[in-house]
């Protein structure tokens, strides 16, 4: 393959699909995504490889970035009524059976935490080739951004629903603009889950992540997903709304518009949010299942030693170097200061880029 020399060169390969701060709607983001994801796995490290290189970041972790930029709520600082102090001191990560699903014992995971709080990030950190990761905010955008073909490719999961069950819901946003709220927003999310819950069970053989708002917007009962994996961010009301308020200053009035027509339906009140959050994190708390983290520096080192592993697996393949490779793999099962998780993540990328090389 051509070794490129500047952003724009490798924008224009139409083998590579590469996330830029460039893109200014939701649509256009999710268009370029659904390209990332439906490419052959070579050429995914070819993307990543010239992502980082010229923007720093993969290109996952380019679509979280932009789609956090792009997703954040429109309001000043005017509007904010804060009754007390819990809406502004943020909480330790909460982990419900985390082993279980690292595991494979149990297979989908519903993350939850309120808009701006890192819940994409999180998600990322667990994110591998046999982990499908759902936001369930693309639920209101299938018909607008997804073919079935496309659909198919981004998620197994997603895909069956739309093609079963839930081909009602298959509808752009002109027909859901004529449908009453509660007989699509609010059912949707809840056929959704309870699908989800049965096509785990049925495809033990993959790991899900179900990521949303949704999730506690539209359960109320926390003990609803008590047999399978839960986290929740921690990130306090005021800390996600100032993230959120700092994305929203890159937004251009087209964007806007964009996104208003997108989830102008209803967005729920963070002040209610909280609540209904604090139930989920009481009810999960003080299970033994349950683990607390804060989020220190020293974990944001790890994740990053973590990714700049992984983004150096992408360079030794895109240079065909496979003693580089084969060294990483070696530091990688070596290094006892890693987690089982991120030592296999890395083993299994490093064996999985060699395999590629040798065809």
């Amino acid at each position: 393959m051509v070794k490129y020399t500047d952003l724009e060169q490798a924008i224009q390969d139409p083998s590579l699909a590469i996330i830029t701060e460039d893109i200014a709607t939701q649509t256009e983001l999710s268009k370029v995504y659904v390209k990332y994801r439906l490419l052959p796995k070579k050429q995914k490290r070819f993307s990543n490889y010239y992502s980082n290189v010229f923007l720093g970041q993969g290109v996952p972790e380019m679509y979280v970035l932009v789609k956090d930029r792009l997703s954040a709520d429109n309001e000043s600082p005017g509007e904010w009524q804060l009754p007390n102090e819990k809406y502004t001191v943020s909480e330790p990560d909460l982990y419900y059976k985390e082993d279980s699903f690292n595991t494979g014992e149990t297979n989908i995971c519903f993350l939850l935490g309120h808009s701006g709080s890192g819940k994409s990030r999180m998600a990322r950190t667990l994110e591998g080739d046999d982990i499908d990761h759902i936001e369930l905010d693309d639920l209101l955008l299938i018909r607008d951004h997804f073919t079935m073909d496309a659909l198919k490719g981004y998620s197994d999961m997603l895909y069956s629903f739309f093609n079963g069950e839930g081909a009602k819901y298959y509808i752009g946003f002109d027909e859901r603009n004529d449908i009453p709220k509660e007989e699509y927003e609010d059912k949707v999310f809840i056929d959704f889950v309870r699908f989800a819950m049965d096509y785990a069970k049925q495809h033990k053989e993959k790991k899900y992540i179900i990521d949303g708002i949704w999730i506690y917007l539209y359960f109320d009962d926390p003990s609803v997903f008590e047999d399978y994996t839960v986290f929740i961010k921690g990130t306090s009301f005021l800390k996600s709304k100032v993230r959120a308020m700092k994305r929203e200053l890159h937004r251009d009035k087209e964007t806007l518009q964009d996104r208003k027509q997108m989830f102008g339906r209803e967005v729920r009140n963070y002040l209610l949010d909280e609540d209904k959050i604090n139930s989920y994190r009481s009810f999960y708390g003080n299970k033994p299942e349950t683990i607390l983290r804060e989020e220190t520096d020293e974990a944001a080192k790890k994740r990053e030693d973590v990714l700049n592993e992984l983004r150096s697996i992408d360079k030794c393949f895109v240079n065909e170097d496979t003693d580089g490779i084969t060294q990483i793999m070696k530091r990688a099962e070596a290094n006892t200061k890693l987690s089982n998780w991120n030592r296999l993540r890395i083993v299994n990328e490093c064996k999985s880029a060699l395999s590629d090389l040798s065809i």
